[in-house]
């Protein structure tokens, strides 16, 4: 997206995760936050986007047990053969 367009909530949501990720030039990261401070509804989708990765990079990973593991990827193989 070019940071020179005027930022809507849908352009938001589509860069919410590199501008989380800090991968975003400095034009369009200032354009995305001009943005939040006029928008509460992408405030609140931010912030709790930020509040959610930043306890998943906190918490430590347990690998699922085998028999888990292949019924979830049974059901999202269903999920996505209905697509």
């Amino acid at each position: 997206m070019s940071s020179k367009k005027k930022i809507t909530c849908k352009n938001f949501l589509e860069d919410l995760s590199d501008y989380i990720d800090g991968g975003i030039e400095t034009e369009l990261r200032v354009s995305l936050e001009a943005h939040l401070a006029k928008c509460p509804n992408c405030w609140v989708v931010f912030d709790e986007t930020r509040k959610t990765v930043e306890i998943f990079q906190n918490v430590e990973c347990h690998p699922l047990p085998q028999d888990v593991h292949q019924r979830l990827l049974t059901v999202l193989e269903k999920s996505w053969k209905r697509e």
